[in-house]
């Protein structure tokens, strides 16, 4: 027999895809209390592989989620669920890639109830176009391509290869939902946005990170955007990070080892950035050093070890605090304003 409730939540998450060009709400964001402190939520990995949950009001930490059953899968587990952990803007739930091999499968955890569900089975590419959560936090774009070659590599699990596939929706609760993106042009690390007209648009960049596209939910290109005509981007530009609920700043990284990931070595995806960029105007925001994790409507996060400072768009700190031992060494920092 079918479950009403479930049919319930399917319907309604079709039809948020579908009117995906329409309005959205977006957060009533306050990032800096009124003593200039910290004011938010972190959410961060722990050395015992849970997500943890920091509340800076209540100076409260507290495990929510189990990701240890990642460990389970073959193959780099550990560098590929750093690089496709996400949270939806809305605190409810994350994505991530389980797997490092052709046994790989994308993943739903309930950040309330610790619940963890699989939305769908390999092929699911986690080196491109890993999981990304529109602005409402109603599905993930996921793209489902055969990444992994024919010649074998270590332990008997195929190499990687340069691979591209149709992009799909998922949906916690839901599954797979209407087809709605087709990417003429192929890219990697997309993100979505709120435009100004209430619609989803997202930010992603060419395969040799030259362009930044801007495209709609139909995935037809809005503005392209030369990587080398943004101030403060080298040449060894190697990955968009995040972008802020607008769509107008950008965090990208420009160099592996200890600026793309916090442990330093290699990574899948770089897992902070180091330099924000106004993309409308191309000027680099603050300092060369402060670099970026995530964005915000009023400023952005910086992290230098175990210390985070958010940072307004003109550079000016609003705020500087230290991540509580659990997570201070986490490889992924996540920050939800108060009042979000």
């Amino acid at each position: 027999m079918d479950d009403p409730h479930r049919n319930g939540c399917k319907h309604f998450a079709i039809a948020a895809v579908l009117a995906l060009a329409g309005a959205t709400t977006a957060c009533d964001v306050n990032a800096v209390s009124g003593n200039g402190t910290a004011s938010g939520v972190f959410y961060a990995l722990g050395d015992d592989h849970r997500l943890y949950r920091w509340d800076t009001a209540a100076d409260d930490t507290e495990p929510v989620l189990d990701l240890s059953g990642a460990w389970e899968g073959e193959g780099d587990v550990g560098t590929v669920l750093r690089a496709s952990l996400t949270l939806d803007p809305t605190e409810r739930h994350a994505a991530w890639i389980a797997g490092g091999s052709p046994d790989a499968a994308l993943m739903f955890g309930d950040l309330g109830t610790g619940e963890t569900t699989t939305a769908v089975e390999y092929p699911v590419d986690h080196a491109c176009i890993d999981p990304a959560w529109l602005p409402d936090g109603s599905a993930v774009l996921a793209h489902r391509a055969p990444v992994w070659g024919d010649d074998q590599g270590t332990d008997d699990i195929p190499l990687p290869v340069e691979t591209w596939g149709d992009t799909e929706w998922y949906a916690p609760g839901a599954g797979q939902l209407p087809t709605t993106v087709e990417l003429d042009r192929q890219g990697c690390r997309l993100r979505w946005y709120t435009a100004e007209d209430g619609s989803a648009q997202a930010i992603y960049h060419d395969l040799g990170l030259t362009q930044f596209y801007r495209v709609d939910t139909a995935g037809q290109v809005l503005e392209t955007i030369p990587v080398p005509s943004l101030s403060g981007v080298e040449p060894l530009a190697i990955g968009l990070v995040n972008v802020d609920p607008t769509g107008r700043y950008a965090c990208v990284v420009d160099g592996y080892g200890p600026d793309g990931a916090v442990k330093g070595g290699f990574t899948i995806r770089a897992e902070a950035g180091t330099r924000v960029v106004d993309l409308a105007t191309g000027d680099a925001v603050g300092p060369a050093d402060a670099g970026c994790t995530t964005l915000h409507e009023d400023g952005f996060v910086a992290r230098a070890d175990a210390d985070v400072s958010f940072l307004d768009y003109e550079g000016e700190t609003a705020w500087t605090t230290t991540l509580p031992d659990t997570i201070a060494e986490s490889p992924v920092l996540y920050f939800f304003p108060g009042g979000s």
